[in-house]
């Protein structure tokens, strides 16, 4: 009976390994494995599940009366399967923080009580990782004549495919090109960097373009020699006008202050002095008698 019931889900619920799943590096995917067959898996008393990448086992659980009793023991804290599968009937498992060693197939197992596990789907995982926005320098000569463009970007996988476009359309002859792929210190992820030499007028549009066929995703830098560098000139001029209007708001903000500290000390200079000649003069009236009045005071016998 349980050779029949494993038939049906193998039939309705497997994932081709030739269907690779993608997933993206530092981020998480769903694994699929879903039982759409007639028998409910929760009619088996007691039995276990396995996910397994090639041979080796990364997520276990237990199931008894369709609730979970031990689930992920000592495998894998990067793998998670809902404890309602045996009555949604989905076992797909969920992988996190994906690494590029995670490219592998990978099969669920269900294993009743007493019997040999069966499995159930078997699923391919491919794994990319997203490159860095392209940085492009333009190294102008002549113009007209052969000016080098340098096209960098970083941190993806697999090695990505890099072409290059001359006023948004026209593609230079390969020839021109020079292309270097190397791997990260210590991981497995690309840099690359594209080098297109051309002769080529000032205001020509260059555009990098870098492809991620894995992911779908398509990356671009453009340079226009003559905005580029009307953009920094303007902007160079505007900071040396803002530097010389600053430098005369100084001068006269300095030229102010020292005219009103010398003002100020002028001023003090000048109130000390009166202050100097008013303590004299009240010193004088002390030490002046009134000999008309002293005279007139009345004798008196000492």
């Amino acid at each position: 009976m349980f050779g029949a019931l494993l038939l049906a889900i193998t039939s309705v619920a497997s994932v081709q390994a030739d269907e690779c799943i993608v997933g993206v590096i530092g981020e998480r995917v769903l694994l699929p494995c879903v039982y759409n067959g007639v028998k409910n898996v929760t009619s088996f008393h007691s039995f276990s599940s396995e996910w397994r990448r090639g041979m080796k086992i990364i997520h276990t659980a237990i199931w008894i009366e369709g609730q979970v009793d031990n689930q992920n023991v000592s495998h894998s804290v990067r793998t998670t399967v809902s404890s309602l599968a045996p009555k949604t009937g989905d076992f797909s498992m969920e992988l996190h923080d994906i690494h590029l060693s995670d490219t592998h197939n990978y099969s669920f197992h269900l294993k009743p009580h007493g019997e040999k596990s069966s499995s159930l789907c078997t699923v391919c995982l491919t794994v990319a990782g997203h490159f860095s926005h392209p940085t492009l320098l333009r190294q102008n000569g002549v113009d007209g004549g052969e000016t080098r463009l340098f096209c960098n970007s970083r941190g993806g996988f697999p090695a990505p495919s890099v072409f290059w476009l001359v006023n948004h359309t026209q593609s230079p002859p390969e020839t021109l090109v020079t292309t270097y792929i190397n791997v990260l210190p210590q991981s497995e992820l690309y840099n690359i960097t594209s080098v297109l030499s051309i002769n080529i007028s000032a205001d020509t549009a260059v555009t990098c373009v870098i492809e991620n066929n894995l992911l779908n995703e398509t990356l671009t830098a453009t340079s226009i020699g003559v905005r580029s560098s009307t953009s920094v000139v303007r902007l160079s001029e505007h900071m040396w006008a803002f530097s010389a209007a600053l430098c005369v708001v100084v001068f006269f903000l300095v030229a102010a202050s020292l005219g009103f500290q010398k003002k100020w000390d002028r001023d003090r200079k000048r109130k000390q002095h009166r202050c100097g000649d008013d303590s004299s003069s009240a010193g004088s009236d002390m030490i002046v008698f009134d000999l008309e009045q002293w005279a007139s005071l009345p004798e008196t016998d000492v």
